[in-house]
């Protein structure tokens, strides 16, 4: 099931905050769930700005160590020999370039979710709280697939590690 999840994980994550995020509609329309007050629902907006654009802050860095310690790393040899350290193996496979990609992917996600944010507290008042409801529950939603994601990823990463 991991696996199909991380062979296009951008559309998972985006199709299930599609899915939740009109699930809540429709509880919300029915009055089954109550949302805060315009106020919060819009200073919400900027604090999921915020932590997105923190988290792919996080993922950046982590990324940028990836890459620069495979810069200084050997370069891939026909044979594997005992002096390899695990990060050499890692670099050497094709998880190292599927990590890279899915991180970007979660880097680049972490950073529409942010921009969107934003220019939603730019452009809209308090009276279109149900936008502002929709991209909270539907940011809140991206964010923790994504981090949920990368922390998958590093679980993986510290596999090797351990059966090495």
């Amino acid at each position: 099931m991991i696996d199909a999840y991380f062979k296009s994980p951008i559309f998972w994550d985006y199709f299930f905050a599609a899915l939740l995020s009109s699930g809540a509609i429709i509880l919300w329309n029915n009055h089954l769930i109550i949302s805060p007050k315009e106020e919060y629902l819009y200073s919400f907006v900027s604090d999921l700005a915020t932590i997105a654009l923190t988290m792919a802050g996080f993922i950046l860095t982590l990324l940028t160590v990836l890459i620069s310690f495979k810069s200084t790393s050997k370069q891939k040899r026909d044979s594997i020999s005992e002096s390899d350290t695990v990060f050499e193996l890692f670099f050497s496979t094709q998880l190292y370039f599927e990590t890279v990609i899915h991180l970007k992917n979660a880097i680049k996600s972490l950073t529409l979710m942010a921009v969107v944010g934003y220019c939603i507290k730019l452009t809209l008042n308090l009276k279109n709280y149900p936008v502002l409801f929709i991209y909270n529950i539907f940011g809140i939603i991206i964010v923790f697939f994504t981090v949920w994601r990368c922390l998958l990823i590093l679980s993986k990463i510290i596999k090797i590690q351990q059966e090495n």
